[in-house]
């Protein structure tokens, strides 16, 4: 059979197929193998919440031990940045409590991210 302008061979259809499958499974839910681990996670949220809330006390106590010793500008944006993480965990674990995880949603976390980032980015790229 002559591979011509008209014929669709078997390399093309399988191809066709094969590129059709990865879509659709590409806009189904490939995460879906996810969702168990995701749940028994969402279980230990108190503890996890007040495990990594103890570990940013830790943190902006060191950030601002350091700032304390050596007065740079870029520890100072350095202890900020631990301090907003601070905060927000401080937030996650009053929400877990006070409003059951409702107020603390991804828009506010990703507000406070974007704070973080920008001050360890002014800290880092500073003069």
């Amino acid at each position: 059979m002559p591979n011509g302008g008209g014929y669709l061979d078997y390399r093309k259809i399988v191809f066709l197929f094969g590129l059709i499958s990865f879509c659709a499974s590409a806009f189904a839910a490939p995460w879906d193998f996810l969702r168990d681990p995701v749940n028994e996670i969402a279980l230990a949220n108190p503890i996890t919440a007040w495990i990594v809330f103890l570990v940013s006390i830790v943190l902006v106590a060191i950030a601002v031990m350091a700032f304390n010793r050596k007065k740079s500008p870029r520890l100072a944006w350095v202890a900020a940045a631990f301090a907003i993480f601070f905060a927000k965990r401080l937030l996650i674990v009053v929400d877990i409590y006070v409003s059951p995880g409702t107020f603390m949603n991804d828009a506010i976390q990703g507000f406070f991210d974007l704070l973080m980032i920008l001050a360890l980015f002014v800290g880092i790229f500073r003069k």
